[in-house]
């Protein structure tokens, strides 16, 4: 099995200078750094990836070596993406995020991950094998990891499945109720606490006039 695109990992271009592989590398293990990321498992999988591109890259002899690998020797193995092939990634990605805790994952990393699977490229692919109960299936799961996500990450990925969704009208509610719920749940943790106070001051003064 051919190994990853250290390239898209890096997010750098076959192209990219040195200065240019090292700059991406450094920013990338920054952000999933264990000592930023803690335990969530999703970032170390993800720092783990990227340090093993900059290994390769960071030589230029390697580099070499890995650029012929990738795009010559082997492109006749590498994997064909279909519509199923995109909707079981999406369903693996959902049965994952399920178990991950809310509290420590790394939201930036299950948000590219996301993206990885809402590339134009894979959305001109599903729009041309349009075939709707596949588009839901891959909604349902997306939408279900987005759970996770900050809401400025959920309009993000649902304005992007609104675009796979089309006509349907049912899957365009399904994504706007979605957006509807995590909207209210994200103001709901902004000021939850400010509401707190504001109850706890408000009985405060009302038995103050009741002893009073």
């Amino acid at each position: 099995m051919l190994e990853s695109n250290h390239y898209n990992t890096l997010k750098v271009s076959p192209n990219a200078t040195a200065e240019e592989i090292k700059k991406a590398y450094r920013k990338l293990a920054l952000q999933f750094h264990p000592d930023v990321a803690g335990d969530d498992v999703t970032a170390s999988k993800q720092f783990r990836e990227i340090k093993t591109a900059y290994d390769v890259f960071g030589n230029s002899k390697t580099r070499e070596a890995y650029h012929y690998k990738y795009f010559y020797k082997n492109f006749k193995t590498q994997p064909i993406i279909t519509a199923d092939s995109i909707a079981e990634q999406a369903k693996e990605l959902a049965a994952f995020a399920k178990v991950l805790d809310p509290y420590r994952i790394s939201d930036e990393g299950l948000f590219n991950q996301i993206l990885q699977l809402l590339t134009d490229y894979n959305l001109t692919l599903l729009k041309q094998a349009n075939d709707a109960k596949l588009n839901q299936s891959i909604i349902v799961s997306l939408l279900s990891c987005t759970q996770l996500l900050s809401y400025d990450k959920v309009l993000t990925v649902n304005k992007i499945l609104l675009s796979l969704a089309g006509n349907e009208m049912q899957l365009v509610e399904m994504i706007n109720n979605h957006s509807q719920i995590q909207k209210r749940l994200h103001y709901w943790e902004k000021y939850k606490l400010l509401l707190a106070v504001a109850i706890t001051f408000l009985l405060c003064v009302a038995m103050y006039f009741l002893v009073k």
